[in-house]
């Protein structure tokens, strides 16, 4: 957590240095997203495994330095939920069940703003995620003993990560010193969410039972067989937020 603090205060303390000459916001906001954990190997299952439609909350807090009326860098700490969930079955279609994994990760996004005075807008940049946590629940319908809720799987995935983010919406001017912000958010990692495990670590900790199902697809292909692919986390949906103007130079 200490590491994360200091990145988020090297950030907003380099970006304060840029000489904000149209003031600067601060604020608070929230999102709701469709979340999204693709893998080629579960792509490939078809029915037997399935992604199923999974939705998160973020919140965080944003500072919106302006450089000039129209356009600016938008910086976020952001408390960020990605959960997924699939369906699928064991052998037949009688033997089905869900598993959904549920990561918790710290986004930093770094954006640059465009804006109209008309209200407008469309932000655009990079983000880096850090992994607070991952837990993994699965449900088979037909027993209870292999059911499991909330299991830690962090070391399944990985701690560090680096998206792209775009969006757009609409700043909502309440009064002199208050906007309130809405629109729409999209953003993917290109980083891999999942930790890659070698052939003889992925077969120890099969054995002992330490894998995630989540790790476990993405290390073997439809014929169970080794062949590691990577994770990649997406995102897109509603952001709603409200911004204080501090300052105007």
């Amino acid at each position: 957590m200490k590491k994360i603090l200091a990145i988020a205060v090297i950030m907003i303390t380099s970006l304060s240095s840029a000489q904000a000459q149209e003031g600067i916001r601060l604020g608070a906001k929230g999102s709701f997203f469709s979340t999204w954990l693709f893998n080629k190997n579960v792509s490939d299952r078809n029915a037997s495994l399935d992604y199923a439609s999974s939705f998160s909350p973020t919140f965080g807090v944003q500072a919106i330095f302006m450089l000039k009326e129209t356009y600016g860098i938008s910086a976020e700490v952001i408390y960020a939920s990605q959960k997924q969930k699939y369906d699928g079955y064991f052998g037949n279609e009688d033997n089905t069940f869900t598993n959904e994994i549920n990561l918790s990760y710290i986004d930093i996004p770094i954006l640059f703003r465009v804006s109209s005075p008309k209200g407008p807008f469309f932000e655009v940049g990079p983000q880096v995620s850090l992994l607070m946590g991952a837990k993994e629940t699965f449900e088979l319908d037909n027993s209870t003993i292999l059911n499991y809720s909330d299991k830690d799987v962090k070391d399944d995935f990985a701690g560090f990560g680096v998206a792209g983010v775009l969006g757009f919406g609409i700043d909502i001017k309440l009064t002199d010193m208050i906007n309130l912000t809405t629109g729409l958010r999209f953003g993917y990692m290109f980083t891999d969410a999942t930790t890659e495990y070698s052939e003889d670590e992925f077969t120890a900790a099969s054995t002992l039972e330490e894998l995630s199902n989540v790790s476990g697809v993405a290390h073997t292909d439809t014929e169970d067989k080794f062949s590691y692919q990577k994770s990649n986390r997406a995102f897109g949906g509603l952001q709603i937020g409200i911004q204080f103007m501090l300052d105007k130079k």
